[in-house]
């Protein structure tokens, strides 16, 4: 999946740089409002990717054209993960919540009247909270805890029309919470057939997924 992202990503700023120099006029907003939905796929370190599930990875966007492009900005976002009640032989359930607060640096290009491409960073704080039946039992609520994560994401966006403030997009985006999962966050001791080593690294997973964007400054 690596080298996916990789090669998606060198596309499409090369796409950026063979257009950076164009002359004609396209649109140039002052200003966006954006919501996006997508579904995390399996998320690493290992020990994370086997126990969870990916169900949701969403947020809203505020942001700003600085200049030519250049965009910063600030919103919310919320990602929620199922437990895998096969690999505790269906004997614990829950879920697990990272709700976050973000602000964004970003660069968004119109190659048409109609098309862009816009890659971004989205950096800020996160809460997990992680909700199970050992967790109640053990702890007396949900675990909680607390990182900062950073988000690249590149999105691909159609307007509904060459004159309208209304589009829609494809978001691809990498998500890395700096904070190692566990089995401490389930309120474990451990967790069958994975081993100490299964939980070395921070928490991360790719979100695939689509977005509505409305522009403000439209001529």
């Amino acid at each position: 999946m690596k080298p996916f992202i990789k090669h998606t990503l060198f596309v499409l700023f090369m796409v950026i740089g063979c257009h950076a120099n164009s002359q004609n006029k396209v649109f140039e907003p002052t200003g966006s409002f954006a919501v996006d939905v997508g579904i995390p796929a399996q998320g690493k370190n290992e020990g994370f990717g086997r126990v969870m599930n990916g169900l949701f990875n969403g947020g809203v966007t505020y942001q700003y054209n600085i200049v030519k492009g250049f965009t910063i900005g600030f919103g919310a976002k919320y990602s929620f993960f199922l437990l895998n009640s096969f690999a505790f032989n269906n004997t614990l359930t829950g879920g697990y919540h990272i709700p976050s607060a973000f602000g964004k640096l970003g660069y968004e290009k119109f190659i048409t009247e109609r098309f862009s491409i816009s890659p971004g960073l989205r950096m800020g704080y996160s809460m997990i909270v992680s909700a199970n039946d050992s967790c109640n039992v053990n702890l007396g609520g949900p675990y909680t805890d607390d990182a900062f994560f950073i988000e690249p994401q590149v999105e691909l966006l159609l307007l509904t029309d060459k004159n309208s403030s209304d589009g829609f997009s494809f978001v691809l985006g990498y998500n890395m919470v700096m904070n190692e999962f566990k089995p401490e966050q389930l309120a474990l001791e451990n967790v069958p057939n994975l081993l100490d080593e299964s939980f070395v690294g921070i928490t991360r997973f790719l979100s695939i997924g689509f977005g509505y964007r409305y522009y403000m400054g439209r001529n």
